[in-house]
């Protein structure tokens, strides 16, 4: 819905090679991943403390929905963006676990600008690194997604004490 409303405007970025001017739905996956991780980082102990069903489970109820939405939405319509959520979310929970919420956004928001300040290269080529810039059926791309996700995962159930 978000890309159909930023329609085909675009940013102007300065750049390493080639275009400078960027797609504005290039960033629609920072919306989607920051405010998985700002509502993942609220101070609700008062809440935590009075509710009939443990915050932790919501949220991961919450986490699995947007990541099994992102997938199906990947998988079946082909869409890269829905790839770049999954990807930038898994970072962001990775680097919030060591640093905080906002470090986590940060590093997916500067991924995504270096990968299109650097990453991209004449006649619509892109560098190894720059995964979020891959196409919707690159199969390292989503691959490496699964194995962020599988990471993510068994951090996060570590980090939350379970075995």
């Amino acid at each position: 819905m978000i890309c159909q409303l930023s329609g085909t405007s675009s940013i102007e970025l300065p750049a390493l090679n080639g275009s400078g001017v960027a797609p504005l739905a290039y960033f629609t996956p920072l919306l989607v991943s920051s405010t998985v991780l700002y509502c993942l980082s609220r101070r609700a102990d008062h809440i935590e403390r009075t509710a009939a069903v443990p915050l932790a489970v919501i949220d991961a109820a919450f986490v699995a929905s947007v990541f099994v939405l992102c997938l199906a939405a990947g998988l079946v319509t082909g869409f890269d963006n829905a790839r770049n959520v999954l990807l930038l979310t898994c970072i962001g929970l990775l680097i919030s676990q060591v640093g905080n919420s906002a470090s986590g956004m940060a590093t997916g928001m500067m991924l995504m600008i270096a990968s299109i300040v650097a990453g991209r290269g004449p006649g619509g080529s892109h560098a190894w690194w720059a995964v979020v810039l891959y196409p919707s059926n690159s199969i390292p791309a989503w691959s490496l997604t699964a194995v962020l996700l599988a990471v993510t995962g068994i951090r996060s159930v570590k980090a939350s004490g379970r075995p």
